[in-house]
């Protein structure tokens, strides 16, 4: 059969493909005898099929007639003819396009590993990688298979040899990609992967005249895979510029829309989707110890970093610089340096004002971040007052996180930073309790505070309500912790000359009733620690408060007032301090009448407070969360120490039930512990 009788056999298209079977297994035959006598006809042969197997419906009588696999049959051994290899590759990549039964034969003939290893032929390669393209896409039996024959470990071979540097192309780009995805690749372990992948996908994109997306995508795309795996992770980042190589490959991947000149919808949304990876695996890096050893606050990294943070054209590398740099801030001496040295908190302030246009809307993603990033900010105490002078405690920033109703995420999280804020800090317990917008109204006087507790009456989330009432906590253990008690209301003087004890005395007590009279709702936030029943440390942490309340007059008076405002406060007080259920109650949130005649005490029967064991020397006392065996007799003692003051202080100001109650516990001693 003569070459041209091949070419008119081919142009008779089958009608099915039984019978252009048939026909195809006599030029079997032929070839079957060709190559026996050895023939260089086989290789005219051979250029026939080639070009005859470019017809679709031709594809599958290839398969069943075994020409398919004689031609494979021609890849094995190390001495292959270049040309007739050549025409035998063109023949199985036609025979397999979109074609899964043919795919099938080539795995069951074992020739993957040869198919796999021509990417080393220097001459058969560029035939190769549209083959082993055709074999693998949309069909993962060949992706395993061509997986388990390291194909991986070729590719990098492949981009690494400066002889080849010209000669890849994009389907050996997206092959990366399709192996990548396998089960077995992180076991198999190529450990420069992710590396080699990255820096040829910069390489590709900085390329002014030959520009690909295709290839840019696949190449990250393989990267950002192998990347998702911790042993990936830990060679990449001993591998010298690897943060360096992947910021630059981050930066493109924002900046595509512009270099790839993208106007396809699908190229948007698929660019889209590998920025989101892009953002994801940076968290995953930056959260490893070695990027903290790798990433020196005054290094050049930062920098890159830095610019990126203030970089507000891009939102998408602000996010990314927030995920990084607040994993540097995981220790109180990089938070200090990033806040006090490189006044990291501007450009986090920034981003948490209102747009410049009422038509523009924060990004959610951004401001999370940022919020998250000042979070870690704040945890220093040295720190906590340099962001409150900054501003972000203002009308224009952390309160307007407060009023995103419809974004409770955004809520928690600002009201976390607020709350971070105010621990143990009197000038931001100042700056929440001053006027948001000054005014000689009392009743008029909108402070942050009163923003807090906004939130707190109409919140449905439960985190949400618990961050505004610790936060409230925090103002008032501030408050009674300054001395004279109240003085963190006070402004810091500006003379080098204190004012006189007893005039700041005065003052305080002046500013801290003002301060209650400004804010009536107080009560009901903070007493929220104490009526929820899911987190017992946080009603450890309101009886410390009240305990330490309790220890001046003017904070006796404050709490006996919240006693009225609250009263089903009381049993769960008696129950802390018993560590069980006060007789007679059904329920420890129930509403206690007040006047019950079965609980009146008698005339003059308040017992001695000081012939209870130990109560002269207790002192409130803040629970450590870690040592919740400890949390119940600490939660007696404060307990104690607040009734004990409550009744020494201002036992007229307390409801009636109360004084019974709190009498009943002194005198009677119920729980052993007490």
């Amino acid at each position: 059969m003569t070459p041209d009788q091949i070419q008119v056999l081919f142009k008779d298209i089958p009608e099915n493909e039984e019978l252009g079977t048939q026909t195809l297994q006599q030029i079997f035959d032929v070839a079957q005898e060709l190559k026996e006598a050895g023939s260089p006809d086989l290789q005219i042969l051979a250029a026939s099929i080639a070009i005859g197997s470019r017809e679709v419906l031709w594809r599958i009588p290839l398969g069943k007639s075994g020409l398919l696999d004689f031609f494979l049959e021609l890849l094995k051994g190390d001495n292959l003819d270049p040309d007739l290899t050549a025409f035998a590759l063109r023949i199985i990549g036609n025979t397999c396009a979109d074609k899964d039964e043919n795919r099938q034969r080539v795995i069951d003939s074992g020739r993957l590993p040869e198919l796999v290893g021509l990417l080393y032929h220097h001459t058969l390669l560029q035939f190769a990688i549209p083959v082993l393209y055709n074999i693998c896409v949309d069909y993962e039996p060949a992706q395993i298979a061509v997986s388990k024959a390291n194909l991986t470990k070729a590719i990098i071979d492949f981009l690494i040899n400066p002889e080849l540097q010209d000669r890849a192309s994009a389907y050996l780009y997206k092959l990366a990609g399709l192996v990548a995805a396998q089960d077995i690749e992180p076991n198999l372990f190529v450990p420069q992967a992710p590396h080699v992948l990255l820096s040829r996908a910069t390489l590709e994109a900085s390329n002014p005249e030959s520009t690909d997306l295709d290839s840019f995508v696949g190449l990250s795309t393989a990267a950002l895979t192998y990347l998702s795996h911790q042993n990936f992770q830990e060679s990449f980042l001993e591998t010298p510029d690897s943060i360096k190589v992947f910021l630059a490959a981050f930066q493109i991947v924002i900046e595509a829309p512009r270099i790839f000149e993208t106007e396809d919808a699908e190229e948007r949304a698929q660019l889209n989707q590998l920025q989101a990876t892009y953002t994801q695996t940076l968290a995953d890096l930056s959260g490893n110890p070695l990027f903290v050893s790798l990433c020196p606050l005054d290094g050049p990294l930062v920098d890159y970093l830095l610019r990126w943070l203030s970089s507000s054209q891009h939102v998408q590398l602000q996010t990314a610089a927030c995920l990084a740099l607040g994993n540097l801030a995981r220790s109180d001496a990089s938070s200090i340096a990033l806040v006090q040295n490189l006044s990291i908190h501007k450009p986090l302030i920034a981003i948490l004002s209102p747009p410049d246009s009422d038509s523009s809307t924060p990004d959610l993603q951004l401001l999370h971040s940022a919020l998250s990033f000042l979070k870690n900010l704040s945890i220093p105490p040295s720190n906590k007052s340099v962001l409150g002078s900054a501003g972000i405690l203002g009308a224009a920033m952390l309160p307007q996180t407060w009023a995103m109703d419809t974004q409770p995420q955004i809520q928690f999280d600002g009201v976390s930073l607020a709350r971070l804020l105010l621990v143990n800090c009197a000038p931001n317990v100042r700056r929440v309790c001053l006027p948001l917008t000054p005014t000689t109204d009392t009743q008029e006087q909108r402070t942050p505070l009163h923003e807090l507790m906004e939130l707190h009456r109409k919140a449905d989330q439960d985190p949400i309500k618990m961050e505004t009432a610790r936060a409230v906590a925090n103002i008032c253990r501030v408050l009674y912790s300054s001395m004279p008690v109240g003085s963190a209301l006070l402004p810091a003087s500006d003379t080098a000359t204190p004012l006189p004890e007893e005039e700041t005395a005065s003052l305080s007590l002046s500013a801290i009733d003002k301060f209650y009279a400004v804010h009536p709702a107080l009560a009901d936030t903070l007493l929220y620690l104490g009526l929820q029943t899911k987190f017992p440390v946080l009603r450890s942490e309101l009886w410390f408060v009240l305990a330490l309340m309790a220890r001046s007059s003017s904070g006796a008076s404050v709490v006996a007032r919240f006693l009225h405002q609250r009263p089903e406060i009381v049993n769960v007080l008696v129950e802390a301090v018993n560590g069980e259920k006060a007789p007679g109650t059904q329920d420890q949130d129930a509403i206690v009448q007040e006047n019950t005649p079965e609980e009146e005490e008698e005339p003059g029967s308040t017992p001695d407070l000081s012939a209870l064991s130990g109560l002269g020397q207790l002192e409130p006392q803040q629970v450590d969360s870690a040592q919740a065996a400890t949390m119940a007799k600490v939660d007696r003692e404060n307990g104690l120490v607040l009734i004990a003051e409550l009744l020494k202080r201002c036992p007229d100001e307390l409801p009636t039930l109360a004084i019974n109650k709190f009498r009943r516990v002194l005198k009677t001693g119920w729980g052993a512990n007490c």
